[in-house]
């Protein structure tokens, strides 16, 4: 049972009442943002939240039948100028959670409130020509709706570059090492030099916690370079920095980057990152890499105009198979996928 303060019962009962809203609005990689929709800043939590006037919270609605309570929170797009209509297209909202807060206006700190949530994000819909965005949040009992089953498949099951223990493991963008930090072996990070990583990262041979200003790394691959007390060896990166060269469309173009390992579809099926021009942040899947040319040709066009010396990372694909995952990765151990397992024209053979 949900418990009102007296204070927020007096400020329902008041006339006119004196109830708002304030929306806080928590993005997967823990930024956070905080809209009031009373008209006016508001000072709560020891937090600002900022005025605008297209906030409008919502209620769940409870059916009682067992289905997950629903309901809306309307915002402006530009929430803060922290991010607009596009971010949907890069994904910046997925995992991100809405708490709303019911509270006095004339006094939120004292006159006592309603906590709304955490909610989950569902479906994100624009209105008043993407201006607008208004959230679809479902209870905290979607969570427990969801039915999450896993598959026997002769493919691998992982993503490429899943880092989470027992996944793929392959670490296509490691961390930047960090100052005065503990390292164990095995660990990756890569090393920025001038704003270039050189396209190596350094893996960890012998444990230690790295010095609190950083030396000169050697990028020479199979170097080592102690870092305090830690000791990092360099290796090819999976991730390869690149520049447009020429442009046919914008889902087809040519690129400056140096990759010794490359073949014909080394990159294909693989992961493009902008890193600067109109599409900087947004990702495309690379459909085909020539390698005699070093023309890559895109799933589709790219969200913006792509540009001569735009500039990208790029990683290698993987087609999710045992001999992929062993000659090019080196990844068997990891490998996801059930190879061995009895197909049907076996099952059809038995007893012959």
């Amino acid at each position: 049972m949900r418990v009102t303060l007296s204070g927020l019962k007096a400020a329902m009962a008041s006339t006119p009442h004196t109830l708002g809203w304030l929306g806080q609005f928590v993005f997967a990689d823990g930024t956070t943002i905080r809209v009031s929709g009373t008209g006016q800043d508001q000072s709560f939590n020891s937090q600002t939240w900022t005025k605008d006037k297209s906030f409008k919270g919502s209620t769940l609605k409870f059916q009682g039948d067992g289905s997950v309570p629903d309901g809306d929170v309307t915002a402006p797009a530009a929430i803060s100028d922290a991010y607009d209509s596009e971010d949907v297209y890069a994904g910046t909202f997925e995992g991100m959670e809405i708490t709303l807060y019911l509270v006095s206006f004339n006094s939120p700190s004292d006159g006592g409130m309603m906590q709304l949530g955490p909610y989950p994000v569902s479906e994100i819909n624009y209105d008043d020509r993407g201006r607008v965005a208004v959230f679809e949040v479902r209870g905290i009992l979607q969570r427990a709706k969801e039915i999450t089953v896993e598959e026997l498949s002769v493919s691998c099951r992982s993503d490429l570059g899943d880092m989470r223990p027992g996944y793929c493991n392959v670490p296509l963008y490691p961390d930047d090492v960090a100052r005065s930090t503990a390292y164990a072996v095995g660990d990756y990070v890569r090393a920025l030099d001038a704003g270039d990583y050189h396209n190596r990262m350094f893996v960890c041979t012998t444990a230690g916690t790295t010095a609190g200003s950083a030396p000169a790394y050697n990028y020479t691959v199979a170097a080592t370079t102690a870092d305090g007390t830690a000791v990092f060896a360099a290796q090819e990166a999976w991730v390869r920095s690149g520049v447009v060269a020429t442009v046919s469309d914008d889902s087809d173009f040519t690129g400056t980057l140096t990759e010794g390992r490359a073949v014909d579809g080394w990159f294909t099926n693989g992961v493009i990152k902008w890193t600067s021009g109109l599409n900087a942040g947004l990702y495309n899947q690379v459909r085909v890499w020539t390698q005699s040319t070093s023309r890559i040709q895109l799933w589709g066009a790219a969200r913006w105009t792509v540009a001569v010396a735009d500039t990208f990372e790029i990683v290698p694909g993987c087609d999710k198979t045992d001999s992929m995952c062993r000659l090019r990765f080196l990844n068997k151990i990891n490998f996801r996928g059930e190879d061995m397992l009895p197909g049907q024209a076996f099952l059809n053979g038995a007893g012959q």
